[in-house]
């Protein structure tokens, strides 16, 4: 048990630094209003917009784009692009892991592809009769929702510093909690019971992952991913639970959006791509 303990905590140790340079590049860009633009243009293009500004890890694009889309900015194609393409705190955890470097682009194209094919379809398709209203949105107001806790604003560079030490320390007492968790599951069940608790080798993980996924917070990211790490998930997995995983998205759709019939397709929809493309690539990977 000491063991287990004591190498969650040097593994989550060895990750802050790279975390920490992440976060920083993440602010800067946050500071400058780049990410506040990027959200802004996928009112005007849709859902490939939408998927390719959410392959950021901004946890605040899902939010924002549920909020736009309760404001009849947004097509619900294009929701469904960016809760798909959003895999919150993955990224960051994967390039802070030597182990994670090689996992990076095949998740990020795996989740694009999936992000776009499924929100055109869509919304040409269940959602082809909805119609947007184009116009300005309050992007400033709507990117504020962030299941990180820090804001948009333009902050000096002190304030930049502050907040990339804060997420680095938020994400990394989530890494040392769930690393402790892996490693003593693995310790105590076995890793032979672990795995089947987990589906591992099933075509269904997916599944899964994906019902996972949907789970408001970072905080399953943050666990798919270890477990991805750990090679408790399988990539398509890994895919499915990361695609469905959209922050704090749901719950502002939830609070603003009145429709609930709309609600639930959504969701639905998000769902059904993920686990597909999950156990699709289940199939092909393996």
């Amino acid at each position: 048990m000491i063991h287990a303990l004591s190498h969650a905590f040097w593994d989550t140790l060895q990750t802050l630094p790279i975390l920490l340079a992440v976060y920083l590049l993440l602010e800067f860009l946050e500071s400058r209003r780049i990410t506040e633009r990027l959200a802004g243009t996928v009112e005007k293009i849709g859902p490939a917009a939408g998927a390719l500004v959410g392959c950021i890890p901004q946890c605040g694009f899902a939010a924002a784009a549920s909020s736009l889309y309760s404001q009849k900015f947004l097509s619900a194609g294009t929701l469904i692009a960016v809760f798909l393409s959003t895999s919150d705190e993955a990224l960051p955890i994967l390039l802070a892991s030597p182990d994670g470097w090689d996992k990076v682009i095949p998740l990020l194209a795996a989740k694009l592809i999936l992000a776009i094919g499924a929100g055109y379809l869509f919304q040409w398709t269940l959602f082809r009769k909805e119609t947007s209203v184009p116009g300005e949105a309050s992007i400033q107001e709507t990117i504020d929702h962030d299941c990180c806790g820090h804001h948009s604003h333009t902050p000096g560079k002190w304030a930049v510093l502050w907040q990339a030490v804060r997420r680095t320390l938020h994400i990394g007492v989530f890494l040392l909690i769930t690393s402790a968790v892996v490693e003593l599951a693995v310790h105590g069940l076995g890793e032979d019971l672990l795995n089947k608790l987990l589906l591992n080798g099933s075509v269904f993980q997916p599944l899964l992952t994906a019902l996972m996924g949907l789970i408001p917070g970072c905080a399953v990211s943050v666990i798919l991913t270890q477990l991805f790490l750990a090679g408790n998930l399988s990539f398509g997995a890994a895919v499915a639970g990361l695609a469905t995983g959209a922050g704090f998205g749901y719950l502002v759709l939830v609070k603003e959006c009145r429709d609930w019939k709309a609600i639930g397709k959504i969701a639905g929809c998000t769902y059904l791509a993920a686990a597909a493309a999950g156990m699709a690539l289940q199939l092909i990977a393996g």
